[in-house]
């Protein structure tokens, strides 16, 4: 295209961009003076800069996906999203509203983090998937180096446990991928992936599994399913004393009573538990974070009562025979 032809024209520019992204490299090849393509970015110009090289071809409010293709564009090619942004495209939603778009490239790449891109460069990057026609890590890959950027274990379980919960992933998988890559970054994760695989399912259920272990309380299993003698289910509970027939539940409102089926499952679940011999305290989280002692003492109550009466006539169903569906 001859320079000038482009304003005769100017749905090619938008045909050669991606969804309104475009490199200012692309621009000049088109025919764009690169002074033109960056005076028409400045205040109130009819397009604007996003990153380095790369333009937004209207001035509006850059979408979020624009802001992931233009730190795809940006770093180039081979590069890849990772990390919160990838991982809400293989379908998580238990994320943070992160704005950072944190991008894969291969190690010999030049590529500088900067604005609101965190680019990481690797000597391993995996293979890419296409999700919603963006490159982005295998999830996996994706959970993981997002949990190796945090050190709060509260949130890297939130995280982490979603998939496994929703058997996206297994926790194997988890755990081979975080051998095979940095060790930078991996001792919260590692944590994490321990609680994991003893049941933990959520964020909430981790805080209460280290709170737990933190306190001079019997030993207890995590996250386990009841059955009764005919192997009838009576329920999954978040701690169990085998021993004496002791259940602690965290009464998290997003569980158990955020709708009225909610409610209504979990008395009709802790009546049958009941009804079995099982003898149930149930805590919030809020009551664990802000009255850890108040907790403890409801905890002892609950485990006196249930020292009292005759062990409840009910068996743990192994974590590998619950996955099986047994």
């Amino acid at each position: 295209m001859r320079p000038g032809e482009w304003t005769v024209s100017p749905g090619v520019l938008r045909e050669a961009s991606t969804e309104g992204v475009i490199a200012v490299r692309t621009l000049v090849e088109l025919g764009v003076d690169e002074t033109t393509a960056y005076r028409r970015c400045r205040q109130d110009g009819p397009w604007q800069r996003l990153l380095p090289g790369t333009v937004l071809l209207h001035n509006g409010t850059p979408t979020r996906r624009e802001r992931e293709i233009a730190a795809l564009v940006y770093c180039g090619p081979d590069a890849m999203l990772t990390g919160v942004a990838a991982a809400r495209h293989h379908g998580l939603r238990r994320l943070p509203d992160d704005e950072t778009v944190h991008v894969l490239v291969p190690a010999h790449r030049q590529v500088r983090s900067v604005g609101f891109v965190v680019v990481e460069r690797t000597t391993r990057p995996p293979r890419p998937v296409e999700r919603d026609g963006l490159a982005v890590a295998p999830l996996v890959r994706a959970v993981l180096d997002e949990a190796r950027r945090r050190r709060d274990p509260t949130s890297i379980s939130a995280l982490v446990a979603e998939p496994v919960q929703r058997r996206m992933l297994q926790i194997e998988q988890l755990e081979e991928e975080l051998e095979a890559g940095c060790r930078r970054g991996t001792a919260a994760p590692r944590a994490v992936l321990r609680a994991v695989r003893a049941g933990v399912h959520s964020a909430a259920e981790f805080d209460a599994r280290e709170w737990w272990l933190s306190r001079a309380l019997p030993p207890a299993q995590f996250n386990v399913r009841l059955v009764d003698r005919n192997g009838r289910l009576l329920g999954v509970v978040d701690a169990y004393v085998e021993e004496t027939g002791f259940a602690w539940e965290i009464d998290s409102v997003d569980a158990h009573f955020a709708t009225a089926d909610q409610v209504e499952s979990t008395a009709r679940r802790r009546r049958a538990l009941r009804d079995a011999g099982v003898t149930i305290v149930g805590s919030r989280p809020t009551q664990v974070r802000d009255d850890p002692d108040g907790v403890e003492k409801d905890i002892d109550d609950g485990l006196t009562v249930a020292a009292l009466l005759p062990p409840p006539e009910i068996r743990v169903v192994e974590r590998d025979d619950w996955q099986r569906g047994a």
